[in-house]
């Protein structure tokens, strides 16, 4: 994502009487059953795939409780600094345009996958709610679609958050099927995975650094 600054009144946290929910609850059409729910709160990711039959494009959703409050996860998740620590393969992350107020951005990204394929570059637009959601949207770029939305939850008394996360991805042509089904498999797990050791890494630097 790309770079948000810090405005007076940006970061106030919009979720109201959520504080000491729990993971069990929804978001838009992503309602987690009791069994993901235990899951979730045991640590592990939960995800759904619906894909076409050759498993390179369609929709996928996840959950993950990350130990780290949602003002935290949405800051790392919106500068451009911080994702190239946790989006696989990628190498440019840059703000094109903003809006004054920075509710929303046009981020360009580059993503290398080596010898595999060509480079994918994109550009998408990311519309902030602060420490609530993340839309994004392909503006120009390689992918035939690319759209989705990440919503921030924050539970036990704020504390910690759970990430929920929607997408449509249709690759281009010239990625290969194997390298378009491990974006779903291998990727999409390995990057909240990534994303989760972040920002509780950041969450106890900054708890340290205020006692």
């Amino acid at each position: 994502m790309g770079t948000a600054r810090r405005l007076p009144g940006l970061w106030l946290r919009l979720f109201l009487g959520c504080a000491a929910c729990t993971p069990a609850a929804h978001a838009a059409d992503f309602e987690l059953t009791p069994a993901e729910s235990a899951r979730v709160n045991a640590g592990e990711i939960v995800i759904r795939a619906s894909l076409d039959p050759g498993q390179r494009k369609g929709t996928a959703r996840a959950a993950i409780l990350i130990g780290a409050t949602p003002d935290i996860v949405f800051q790392l998740m919106s500068r451009c600094a911080d994702a190239v620590r946790y989006v696989p393969h990628l190498r440019l992350c840059r703000v094109r345009d903003r809006a004054a107020d920075d509710s929303w951005q046009l981020v360009e990204h580059e993503i290398d996958f080596g010898w595999y394929a060509p480079r994918l570059k994109w550009v998408f637009r990311a519309d902030f709610v602060p420490d609530r959601s993340i839309a994004f949207s392909q503006v120009t770029g390689d992918f035939k679609a690319n759209y989705g939305l990440w919503e921030f939850e924050p539970v036990d008394d704020g504390k910690r958050t759970l990430l929920r996360y929607r997408a449509y991805i249709d690759p281009p042509g010239y990625v290969p099927n194997w390298l378009a089904r491990s974006t779903f498999k291998r990727e999409l797990p390995q990057m909240l995975t990534d994303l989760r050791q972040h920002c509780e890494a950041e969450q106890a630097a900054r708890t340290a650094a205020a006692h």
